[in-house]
């Protein structure tokens, strides 16, 4: 698996095109209607864990990103500061007033801004899912989220474009459906073939939303987008400080 976001869009790709393709011959071949049913709810059932395991290795890259730079939480994104503090606002959610530190986390919480610590975010673990990700079928309410929380420069293309929207929610429904056996396959795709030729557009329009994912990815990671201007502004002074040449 590439660390290159784009390349790693486009391994989801040829996988997702394998689905399309499958479907693609079902359809030319005198395939029945209970068969090509199946199909549909096992391609939105991959489709849906291609989205997963990219959302997952996307907050994964950024988070070791921002953890192996060693800077202090005050340099952070406001939005990134909450995952820094994480396992604080859980800790701090069962403590009750008279114990002696109550008060003490809430003010350290208000003073993340100002905190010299260096930042340390969640990282991935068996046991629960890397914040800020909730361990779910990824929903567009999932990709808002991280654009808002690690600072995507474009997350309006994620978000507005309405084809790549109804094409996310269609699978969503799709894949809990089949996944979580609701309804026998026929009965989730009632006409089989018109829905063929609609899930065929839907993984389409979902590999370009992969690609835009890649893309905002790959740019928070080359800018360290995840700093706030202030910190990118002093980091710039001293790049360039050191570039010049000493003066005898």
């Amino acid at each position: 698996m590439s660390d290159d976001p784009e390349i790693r869009a486009a391994e989801a790709g040829e996988r997702l095109e394998g689905w399309r393709g499958i479907l693609t011959r079902a359809d030319a071949a005198s395939t029945t209607d209970e068969t090509i049913a199946e199909l549909l709810g096992s391609a939105s059932v991959a489709t849906m864990a291609e989205i997963e395991s990219f959302m997952r290795d996307l907050v994964e890259s950024i988070t070791s990103a921002i953890n192996n730079e060693g800077c202090a939480v005050s340099s952070l994104r406001p939005e990134l500061r909450v995952l820094h503090a994480y396992r604080t606002f859980d800790s701090i959610r069962n403590l009750e007033m008279r114990n002696n530190k109550y008060w003490q986390s809430r003010i350290d919480l208000a003073r993340l801004h100002a905190s010299s610590e260096i930042a340390s975010l969640p990282e991935r673990s068996r046991n629960r899912p890397q914040a800020p990700l909730r361990g779910s079928t990824i929903a567009l309410r999932d990709i808002s989220e991280v654009a808002t929380i690690f600072g995507f420069p474009h997350p309006s293309q994620l978000t507005e474009n309405g084809l790549q929207v109804t094409s996310l929610k269609k699978m969503v429904e799709y894949r809990n459906a089949y996944a979580h056996a609701e309804a026998p396959p026929i009965e989730i795709f009632p006409n089989p073939r018109r829905e063929l030729r609609n899930v065929l557009k839907y993984i389409a329009h979902i590999f370009d939303l992969l690609n835009v994912l890649a893309k905002n990815w790959k740019t928070v990671l080359t800018e360290r987008l995840y700093l706030t201007s202030t910190a990118l502004q002093h980091i710039s002074v001293i790049q360039h400080d050191t570039s010049q040449p000493i003066k005898s």
